[in-house]
Protein backbone atom coordinates (compact mmCIF):
# COMPACT_ATOMS: atom_id res chain seq x y z
CA UNK A 1 0.00 0.00 0.00
CA UNK A 2 3.14 2.27 0.74
CA UNK A 3 4.45 1.98 -2.51
CA UNK A 4 0.94 2.44 -4.34
CA UNK A 5 0.50 5.51 -2.57
CA UNK A 6 3.55 6.86 -3.20
CA UNK A 7 3.56 6.12 -7.02
CA UNK A 8 -0.64 8.08 -6.87
CA UNK A 9 1.50 11.12 -5.26
CA UNK A 10 4.23 11.12 -7.98
CA UNK A 11 1.90 10.66 -10.47
CA UNK A 12 -0.24 13.68 -8.73
CA UNK A 13 2.57 15.92 -8.50
CA UNK A 14 3.78 15.76 -12.31
CA UNK A 15 0.41 16.50 -13.26
CA UNK A 16 0.00 19.44 -11.18
CA UNK A 17 3.52 20.23 -12.12
CA UNK A 18 2.28 20.21 -15.90
CA UNK A 19 -0.66 21.67 -15.69
CA UNK A 20 1.22 25.01 -13.71
CA UNK A 21 3.76 24.95 -16.84
CA UNK A 22 0.64 25.13 -19.22
CA UNK A 23 -1.03 27.71 -16.83
CA UNK A 24 2.14 29.90 -17.10
CA UNK A 25 2.40 29.16 -20.98
CA UNK A 26 -0.68 30.30 -21.85
CA UNK A 27 -0.11 33.59 -19.69
CA UNK A 28 3.12 34.41 -21.40
CA UNK A 29 1.09 33.62 -24.62
CA UNK A 30 -1.20 36.23 -23.48
CA UNK A 31 1.59 38.80 -21.91
CA UNK A 32 3.38 38.19 -25.47
CA UNK A 33 0.04 38.61 -27.55
CA UNK A 34 -0.74 41.99 -25.79
CA UNK A 35 2.72 43.47 -26.12
CA UNK A 36 2.45 42.62 -29.96
CA UNK A 37 -0.88 44.74 -30.16
CA UNK A 38 0.66 47.81 -28.23
CA UNK A 39 3.97 47.10 -30.22
CA UNK A 40 1.85 47.18 -33.43
CA UNK A 41 0.83 50.81 -32.51
CA UNK A 42 3.78 52.11 -32.16
CA UNK A 43 3.66 53.16 -35.49
CA UNK A 44 0.68 54.99 -35.01
CA UNK A 45 1.00 58.96 -35.22
CA UNK A 46 -1.70 59.06 -32.99
CA UNK A 47 -1.92 56.32 -30.44
CA UNK A 48 2.11 55.48 -29.99
CA UNK A 49 1.06 57.73 -27.01
CA UNK A 50 -0.89 55.21 -25.70
CA UNK A 51 -4.22 57.52 -25.54
CA UNK A 52 -7.52 57.94 -27.76
CA UNK A 53 -8.93 61.18 -27.92
CA UNK A 54 -12.48 60.73 -29.05
CA UNK A 55 -14.52 63.83 -30.43
CA UNK A 56 -18.75 63.68 -29.88
CA UNK A 57 -21.30 65.70 -29.29
CA UNK A 58 -23.86 64.59 -26.31
CA UNK A 59 -27.17 66.02 -27.68
CA UNK A 60 -27.47 62.12 -29.88
CA UNK A 61 -29.40 59.86 -28.01
CA UNK A 62 -29.20 56.82 -28.05
CA UNK A 63 -25.27 57.08 -29.01
CA UNK A 64 -24.35 60.13 -27.14
CA UNK A 65 -25.84 61.76 -24.20
CA UNK A 66 -25.76 63.17 -20.92
CA UNK A 67 -25.84 60.55 -18.49
CA UNK A 68 -25.06 60.60 -14.63
CA UNK A 69 -21.90 59.05 -14.37
CA UNK A 70 -22.56 55.99 -13.09
CA UNK A 71 -21.54 53.92 -16.39
CA UNK A 72 -18.32 51.74 -15.96
CA UNK A 73 -16.09 52.49 -18.27
CA UNK A 74 -12.68 50.88 -17.80
CA UNK A 75 -10.74 52.40 -20.63
CA UNK A 76 -12.39 56.07 -20.66
CA UNK A 77 -10.06 58.14 -18.18
CA UNK A 78 -11.36 61.48 -19.09
CA UNK A 79 -14.98 62.35 -19.29
CA UNK A 80 -16.05 65.62 -18.00
CA UNK A 81 -19.62 65.86 -18.94
CA UNK A 82 -20.62 61.95 -18.12
CA UNK A 83 -21.44 61.46 -21.87
CA UNK A 84 -22.69 58.07 -22.29
CA UNK A 85 -24.37 55.98 -25.06
CA UNK A 86 -23.27 53.59 -27.42
CA UNK A 87 -20.54 55.85 -28.95
CA UNK A 88 -19.02 56.08 -25.71
CA UNK A 89 -18.86 52.39 -24.93
CA UNK A 90 -17.78 51.11 -28.38
CA UNK A 91 -15.30 53.23 -28.67
CA UNK A 92 -14.51 52.32 -24.71
CA UNK A 93 -14.33 48.49 -25.93
CA UNK A 94 -11.51 49.53 -28.82
CA UNK A 95 -9.69 51.51 -26.58
CA UNK A 96 -9.41 47.97 -24.17
CA UNK A 97 -8.69 45.86 -27.25
CA UNK A 98 -5.95 48.19 -28.71
CA UNK A 99 -4.69 48.53 -24.73
CA UNK A 100 -4.67 52.42 -24.73
CA UNK A 101 -6.60 54.81 -22.44
CA UNK A 102 -9.71 56.94 -24.15
CA UNK A 103 -10.67 60.50 -23.83
CA UNK A 104 -14.21 61.86 -23.94
CA UNK A 105 -14.52 65.81 -25.91
CA UNK A 106 -18.04 67.10 -26.08
CA UNK A 107 -17.46 69.24 -28.66
CA UNK A 108 -19.85 70.91 -31.25
CA UNK A 109 -20.62 68.38 -34.02
CA UNK A 110 -19.78 71.18 -37.00
CA UNK A 111 -16.40 71.09 -35.27
CA UNK A 112 -15.19 67.54 -35.07
CA UNK A 113 -14.40 66.64 -38.65
CA UNK A 114 -11.75 70.12 -38.67
CA UNK A 115 -10.36 68.98 -35.03
CA UNK A 116 -9.33 65.99 -36.03
CA UNK A 117 -5.64 65.11 -36.25
CA UNK A 118 -5.10 68.48 -33.95
CA UNK A 119 -7.50 68.86 -31.07
CA UNK A 120 -8.83 65.48 -31.22
CA UNK A 121 -7.80 61.78 -32.83
CA UNK A 122 -11.18 60.54 -33.89
CA UNK A 123 -14.56 61.21 -33.79
CA UNK A 124 -16.76 58.75 -32.87
CA UNK A 125 -20.42 60.24 -32.62
CA UNK A 126 -23.13 59.17 -35.57
CA UNK A 127 -21.38 60.50 -38.34
CA UNK A 128 -22.47 59.57 -41.44
CA UNK A 129 -19.80 58.25 -44.17
CA UNK A 130 -20.43 60.67 -47.12
CA UNK A 131 -18.09 61.54 -50.23
CA UNK A 132 -17.25 65.24 -48.90
CA UNK A 133 -16.48 63.95 -45.13
CA UNK A 134 -14.05 61.24 -46.95
CA UNK A 135 -11.92 64.29 -48.42
CA UNK A 136 -11.24 65.42 -44.98
CA UNK A 137 -11.35 62.27 -42.92
CA UNK A 138 -10.32 58.74 -43.12
CA UNK A 139 -13.70 56.51 -42.31
CA UNK A 140 -13.38 52.90 -40.62
CA UNK A 141 -15.64 50.37 -41.46
CA UNK A 142 -19.63 51.37 -41.71
CA UNK A 143 -20.62 50.19 -38.10
CA UNK A 144 -24.43 51.19 -38.49
CA UNK A 145 -27.02 51.89 -40.63
CA UNK A 146 -29.27 54.74 -40.40
CA UNK A 147 -31.98 56.67 -41.95
CA UNK A 148 -33.28 60.27 -41.24
CA UNK A 149 -36.70 60.76 -39.82
CA UNK A 150 -38.23 63.97 -38.99
CA UNK A 151 -40.17 65.29 -36.19
CA UNK A 152 -43.61 66.98 -36.49
CA UNK A 153 -45.66 69.07 -34.15
CA UNK A 154 -48.17 66.53 -32.78
CA UNK A 155 -51.18 68.47 -34.80
CA UNK A 156 -48.98 68.75 -37.68
CA UNK A 157 -50.88 67.66 -40.79
CA UNK A 158 -47.37 67.30 -43.14
CA UNK A 159 -46.99 63.89 -44.55
CA UNK A 160 -45.58 63.99 -48.10
CA UNK A 161 -42.78 65.88 -49.33
CA UNK A 162 -44.31 68.59 -51.01
CA UNK A 163 -46.04 69.37 -47.69
CA UNK A 164 -42.34 69.24 -46.12
CA UNK A 165 -41.69 71.69 -48.63
CA UNK A 166 -44.01 74.00 -47.54
CA UNK A 167 -42.72 74.18 -43.93
CA UNK A 168 -41.33 77.66 -43.68
CA UNK A 169 -38.88 76.62 -40.33
CA UNK A 170 -37.52 73.45 -40.86
CA UNK A 171 -34.59 72.92 -37.62
CA UNK A 172 -31.49 71.09 -38.22
CA UNK A 173 -28.46 70.67 -36.18
CA UNK A 174 -25.68 72.26 -38.42
CA UNK A 175 -23.15 70.03 -40.24
CA UNK A 176 -25.40 67.04 -39.98
CA UNK A 177 -26.94 65.08 -43.18
CA UNK A 178 -30.22 66.15 -41.53
CA UNK A 179 -29.00 69.96 -42.60
CA UNK A 180 -27.87 68.82 -46.00
CA UNK A 181 -31.18 66.83 -46.54
CA UNK A 182 -33.53 69.70 -45.79
CA UNK A 183 -31.63 72.40 -47.14
CA UNK A 184 -32.36 69.81 -50.43
CA UNK A 185 -36.43 69.91 -49.44
CA UNK A 186 -36.04 73.98 -48.49
CA UNK A 187 -33.14 75.73 -48.21
CA UNK A 188 -34.77 78.82 -47.44
CA UNK A 189 -36.77 77.20 -44.90
CA UNK A 190 -33.92 75.70 -43.03
CA UNK A 191 -32.82 76.80 -39.13
CA UNK A 192 -29.66 75.82 -38.29
CA UNK A 193 -28.82 75.56 -34.70
CA UNK A 194 -25.31 74.14 -32.70
CA UNK A 195 -27.83 71.28 -31.24
CA UNK A 196 -30.49 68.45 -31.63
CA UNK A 197 -31.41 69.00 -28.15
CA UNK A 198 -31.92 73.21 -29.12
CA UNK A 199 -33.61 72.20 -32.57
CA UNK A 200 -36.16 70.03 -30.36
CA UNK A 201 -36.77 72.36 -27.81
CA UNK A 202 -37.85 74.64 -30.88
CA UNK A 203 -40.10 72.71 -32.22
CA UNK A 204 -41.86 72.04 -29.05
CA UNK A 205 -42.24 75.26 -28.33
CA UNK A 206 -43.86 76.04 -31.86
CA UNK A 207 -40.71 77.77 -33.61
CA UNK A 208 -39.92 75.27 -36.25
CA UNK A 209 -42.46 73.54 -38.37
CA UNK A 210 -40.45 70.36 -38.73
CA UNK A 211 -36.87 68.74 -37.53
CA UNK A 212 -34.83 66.84 -39.79
CA UNK A 213 -32.95 63.91 -37.25
CA UNK A 214 -31.78 60.49 -37.74
CA UNK A 215 -34.53 57.91 -37.06
CA UNK A 216 -33.00 56.56 -33.80
CA UNK A 217 -32.19 59.86 -32.22
CA UNK A 218 -35.48 61.50 -33.25
CA UNK A 219 -37.39 57.69 -31.37
CA UNK A 220 -35.56 59.02 -28.43
CA UNK A 221 -36.69 62.68 -28.49
CA UNK A 222 -39.82 60.95 -29.10
CA UNK A 223 -39.78 59.60 -25.63
CA UNK A 224 -39.66 62.36 -23.97
CA UNK A 225 -42.04 64.93 -25.60
CA UNK A 226 -44.56 61.82 -26.39
CA UNK A 227 -47.37 64.42 -25.67
CA UNK A 228 -46.00 67.06 -28.23
CA UNK A 229 -44.32 65.68 -31.26
CA UNK A 230 -44.62 62.76 -33.38
CA UNK A 231 -42.04 61.24 -35.86
CA UNK A 232 -42.69 60.17 -39.39
CA UNK A 233 -40.19 57.66 -40.88
CA UNK A 234 -37.60 58.94 -43.75
CA UNK A 235 -38.88 56.47 -46.20
CA UNK A 236 -42.48 58.24 -46.57
CA UNK A 237 -39.74 61.22 -47.99
CA UNK A 238 -38.08 58.68 -49.64
CA UNK A 239 -34.67 59.34 -47.74
CA UNK A 240 -31.61 57.20 -48.62
CA UNK A 241 -29.95 54.80 -46.08
CA UNK A 242 -27.08 56.31 -44.42
CA UNK A 243 -23.73 54.59 -42.77
CA UNK A 244 -22.00 55.51 -39.42
CA UNK A 245 -18.69 55.26 -39.42
CA UNK A 246 -15.63 56.48 -36.82
CA UNK A 247 -13.51 59.51 -38.68
CA UNK A 248 -10.05 59.58 -38.43
CA UNK A 249 -6.64 61.41 -39.69
CA UNK A 250 -5.93 60.34 -43.25
CA UNK A 251 -2.41 60.28 -41.94
CA UNK A 252 -2.38 57.31 -40.13
CA UNK A 253 -3.04 53.70 -41.41
CA UNK A 254 -1.81 52.17 -38.50
CA UNK A 255 -4.78 53.37 -36.79
CA UNK A 256 -7.46 53.50 -39.38
CA UNK A 257 -6.34 49.34 -39.42
CA UNK A 258 -6.38 49.00 -35.56
CA UNK A 259 -9.58 50.45 -34.75
CA UNK A 260 -10.95 48.27 -38.02
CA UNK A 261 -8.87 45.45 -36.47
CA UNK A 262 -11.13 45.90 -33.03
CA UNK A 263 -14.48 46.73 -34.63
CA UNK A 264 -14.33 43.40 -36.77
CA UNK A 265 -13.53 41.73 -33.28
CA UNK A 266 -16.15 43.04 -31.66
CA UNK A 267 -18.50 41.54 -34.34
CA UNK A 268 -17.37 38.87 -34.60
CA UNK A 269 -17.36 37.86 -30.87
CA UNK A 270 -20.75 39.25 -30.05
CA UNK A 271 -19.75 42.13 -27.94
CA UNK A 272 -20.90 44.88 -30.38
CA UNK A 273 -24.61 42.99 -30.27
CA UNK A 274 -24.48 42.97 -26.76
CA UNK A 275 -23.63 46.57 -26.57
CA UNK A 276 -26.27 47.51 -29.58
CA UNK A 277 -29.10 46.11 -27.35
CA UNK A 278 -27.84 48.05 -24.21
CA UNK A 279 -27.25 51.40 -25.26
CA UNK A 280 -29.53 51.54 -28.34
CA UNK A 281 -32.38 48.93 -28.62
CA UNK A 282 -32.83 49.33 -24.94
CA UNK A 283 -32.89 52.87 -24.57
CA UNK A 284 -34.99 54.81 -22.41
CA UNK A 285 -35.21 58.34 -21.82
CA UNK A 286 -33.55 59.75 -18.50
Amino acid sequence: FGLGACGSSSESTEAATTEAEAASTEVEATTEAAESAAADLSGSKYLSDGELTVGLNATFPPFEYVGDGTDNFEAVTSNENNVTGFDVAMMNEIGKRLGVSVVIEDMDFDGIVPAIGTKIDCGATGMTITDERKEAVNFSDPYYDATQGVLLPIDSEVKTEDDLKACKAIGVQGGTTGETVARGINDGAVVSVKSFNQAVLDLVNGKDDAVVIDQVPGEAFLSQYSDKIQLVEGSTFNFDVEQYGIAMPKDDEVMLNAINGALADMKADGTYDQLLEQYVNSYEAE
